[in-house]
C-alpha cells in the first residue's frame, strides 16, 4: 500500500489504476467487459386498447424457443437467453452495445389479464391479454 501525503497523489494513483484496469479488460474478450452472465433487461412498451392490455418487448436476435412467459396475477415475467453470434474471431471490438446471455424482465401490470396470447414479430415479443374489466357483465338488481 502506498503512503499518500496529499489527496492529489491519491487521485493520480487512482487514475493510474483505473487506466490499468481499462487496458486489462480491453485485452480480453468483450464478454468479460460486457458484465459476464448477469441477466440483462430488455426494453418494453405497455399500452391498452379498449379490450386488451398489450406488452411489447424488444428481443431482436432471440429465438422464440429461448423465451419463457409467465403470468401470475398482475405480474408478467419474461425470461430467456440471447445466444452469441457465431463469429470465429471477435477480439478487436470498436463498439459493443448488444447484450448476449440470459435476460429477465418482470413487469407489474395495472390489472389482471385473461386469455393471454403471445407472438413474435420482427424481433418484438407481443403479449396480449384480455382486460378483466373489458368483459360485459350483467349485474342483477337486488
Amino acid at each position: 500500500m502506498m503512503d499518500f501525503n496529499n489527496w492529489w497523489e491519491e487521485i493520480a494513483y487512482l487514475q493510474k489504476e483505473m487506466q490499468r484496469f481499462v487496458e486489462h479488460i480491453s485485452e480480453r474478450r468483450a464478454r468479460f467487459a460486457g458484465f459476464g452472465e448477469e441477466a440483462w433487461v430488455p426494453p418494453c412498451d405497455i399500452f391498452e386498447t379498449p379490450h386488451h392490455l398489450v406488452v411489447v418487448i424488444e428481443l431482436a436476435g432471440v429465438s422464440p424457443q429461448e423465451v419463457e412467459i409467465i403470468v401470475e396475477g398482475k405480474k408478467l415475467i419474461v425470461k430467456g437467453e440471447r445466444k452469441e453470434l457465431p463469429y470465429s474471431s471477435k477480439e478487436d471490438y470498436y463498439l459493443m452495445e448488444i447484450r448476449f446471455g440470459p435476460f429477465y424482465r418482470e413487469i407489474d401490470l395495472p390489472e389482471e389479464i385473461e386469455e393471454v396470447k403471445a407472438k413474435y414479430l420482427n424481433g418484438f415479443l407481443v403479449v396480449e391479454g384480455l382486460r378483466e374489466n373489458s368483459r360485459e357483465r350483467k349485474i342483477p338488481i337486488t
